[in-house]
């Protein structure tokens, strides 16, 4: 931790990023049966403009019912910040896009369509225009749609999928391609998905690209536009939010239009520049009079006061955290953790979600938020950047919370465009919401909100003048295996497994990690993970009845299913033995005091569960194998739904922290 007696210090900001730095994106092409090339597309006639004045409306003024349409807008001057969507006429349609610059939307059925947007400057100067569409009857036989269109900065990097509502014959492939605009740089996702991830180009002023999707069949090839306006914005200076050639870049890639999801809070002309700037730097970091904590403004925050701290790029990811927080918090458990916070950052482009105490913000991944396929629509695609750590290991931790024996989290292939219902969210956002907030109670607890904080100096070095609440629970039962803290470096930072570690068996980690105290393998990445994972596992145990399995598996090379992978040894309620148990209670102790007493006593009944070893992960949905003998165990009523294959990969990263 730095020396909270010098204040911040360059270089001590600059290595702690290092970990973040790994982070860079490196999508990869060659996906199922497309076309796509990595290298950029050549240059060609930008779309005309529709138009004429500041705002321009380009989009699809003709389609047939069940087309997925775009209209973006591109301006002459920077400065439009807001963007407000209206339907005028037509049958009703949903706007994911509202907030930003371009919306995309499927229209259900023929009629005149009709839009008004509404672009605000920060002075608070509007400009508007209308956009007009003609939707035709459907009588094809197949019909594909080229998903999202969007707003995107120069240099962003997104991604567009392919769908086919229905076809006929047999599909042989896809192929993607760029039909106008400065060229951007296409890649095909390399796991058999119809998608395409975009780096867009570098422009001088507001620029529409067009891009198309075709759908390869027997019957014939069949094709949709999707439209993407890449906006100009402000040269890149942040040593943390960079353009990729710094080596210790917080991203590599610029960041969405951001703004206040309240139009009135006080903090609108703040927010973005203190928390999600690419402009920020040593000499410009928001103190706690310009952005307070939370806290600071009241130690019971309402729903009210708390979104006055939002900062979206889309506003119904804005709606879904309210409405969170206004029926799924029925304990005030998350409106008190936000105490600790300056911010709360939800846009399409994070992935995945972390809490930074240079910020004091968290930063959610909108993917526990969604509702609507229409919803997820806008969300990046781009893969985790972990994806590829530990490859050559031989083994695999998988985790899960079940609750009576089935899976809490249900499985949404994007492809099939489900929905899912507001209580659908609970488990989902609710242990998101537990870690991060974790986090930011970690360097931010409520003891020291309530010795109080100086509004003249920055969030890191008022978080940083005492101890965090994991340098006391790490010395209890503190963790031991020297062996697990050089895998997590591998499983977790990408470094380079050594030949020893390649050949650890999964009899060896089970036997490394089953005596000592952790919670989660991730626990060994750092103290502040260590102390999160206890938090997050007790409070979902606490709250929602929900336990928690962690196991040690073989790693198959190709799996067909969850079953492949056989258990070595695993646990249900690990939190609840007696190595855990205390360390567990003080979490809560440090990071939630109004719920401890009922943390502890909770803890206290736990009785952990160890699964079957031998049989598959699947199987050990119903790990009670003791005493009976496997057919039996196996005549019990099966899972009500498909076990999907084992996670390991935490669903937040290392949180770009001073250690």
């Amino acid at each position: 931790m730095a020396n909270p007696s010098r204040g911040l210090s360059r270089s001590t900001i600059k290595t702690s990023l290092l970990a973040l730095s790994l982070g860079l994106l490196t999508a990869c092409g060659g996906g199922g049966g497309g076309s796509g090339s990595s290298d950029p597309v050549d240059i060609v006639d930008p779309l005309p403009p529709s138009g004429d004045g500041p705002m321009t409306l380009s989009g699809d003024t003709s389609a047939m019912a069940g087309d997925s349409v775009g209209i973006v807008a591109s301006f002459s001057e920077q400065g439009y910040q807001r963007f407000a969507w209206e339907q005028l006429s037509g049958p009703s349609v949903e706007l994911p896009g509202n907030g930003t610059a371009g919306v995309s939307f499927d229209v259900p059925s023929s009629g005149n369509y009709s839009f008004r947007l509404t672009a605000t400057d920060g002075e608070g100067n509007t400009l508007s225009d209308t956009f007009d569409l003609s939707v035709a009857s459907n009588s094809v036989s197949t019909q594909v749609q080229f998903r999202a269109d969007r707003a995107v900065s120069e240099g962003a990097e997104f991604s567009l999928r392919l769908n086919a509502t229905k076809y006929v014959g047999t599909v042989n492939g896809w192929h993607f391609s760029q039909l106008s605009g400065p060229a951007a740089t296409l890649e095909e996702d390399d796991s058999g998905q119809p998608v395409v991830f975009v780096t867009a180009p570098d422009v001088d002023g507001d620029t529409v690209l067009t891009f198309e999707a075709t759908l390869e069949t027997t019957a014939g090839n069949f094709s949709d536009i999707a439209y993407v306006v890449v906006q100009d914005r402000a040269q890149v200076t942040s040593e943390y939010f960079c353009d990729g050639d710094g080596e210790y870049c917080a991203t590599d890639s610029p960041l969405n239009n951001m703004y206040s999801y309240r139009a009135d809070s006080p903090y609108r002309d703040d927010l973005a520049d203190c928390v999600f700037s690419n402009q920020l730097d040593d000499n410009n970091l928001c103190t706690l009079g310009r952005l307070p904590v939370i806290g600071m403004r009241s130690s019971a925050p309402s729903v009210d006061l708390i979104m006055q701290h939002v900062l979206v790029s889309h506003d119904w990811m804005g709606e879904r955290f309210e409405t969170f927080l206004n029926n799924l918090d029925p304990h005030s458990d998350f409106a008190n953790l936000l105490r600790a916070t300056t911010a709360v950052v939800i846009s399409s482009d994070i992935r995945p979600s972390f809490y930074w105490s240079l910020t004091g913000a968290i930063y959610l991944d909108p993917d526990s938020l969604w509702l609507t396929a229409e919803e997820r629509d806008v969300i990046n695609e781009q893969p985790d950047y972990r994806a590829g750590f530990g490859s050559a290991l031989n083994f695999v931790t998988p985790w899960r919370y079940v609750k009576n024996n089935n899976y809490v989290f249900d499985s949404y292939a994007v492809s099939q465009r489900y929905g899912r219902s507001l209580q659908d969210l609970e488990a989902d956002l609710g242990s998101l919401l537990y870690h991060e907030l974790a986090h930011a109670n970690d360097v931010m607890p409520q003891s020291k909100l309530n010795s109080g904080l100086d509004s003249s100096d920055i969030f890191f070095n008022q978080a940083h003048s005492g101890a965090a609440v994991n340098e006391s629970v790490s010395t209890i039962n503190p963790l031991q295996s020297a062996e697990l803290f050089a895998l997590a470096d591998v499983r977790y930072r990408g470094m380079e497994a050594t030949a020893v570690q390649r050949a650890y068996t999964p009899e060896d980690i089970a036997g490394f990690f089953f005596p000592d105290s952790a919670s989660d393998f991730y626990a060994y990445s750092t103290d502040y993970e260590d102390l999160a994972m206890l938090f997050e596992e007790t409070m979902m145990s606490l709250r929602y009845g929900i336990q928690r399995d962690v196991a040690v598996t073989n790693k198959p090379a190709n799996p067909t299913s969850a079953d492949d992978y056989i258990v070595s040894q695993g646990q249900r309620n690990r939190i609840g033995s007696s190595l855990l148990r205390p360390r567990a209670s003080s979490a809560v102790q440090g990071l939630l005091p109004e719920a401890w007493a009922e943390a502890d006593a909770h803890l206290q009944q736990l009785n952990p569960m160890l699964m079957c070893a031998g049989e598959g992960w699947g199987q050990n949905l119903n790990p009670a194998c003791e005493g009976n003998s496997g057919l039996l165990r196996f005549a019990a009523p099966l899972p009500s739904k498909a076990i999907p294959m084992p996670n390991e990969k935490p669903r937040h990263q290392h949180p770009p922290m001073w250690y």
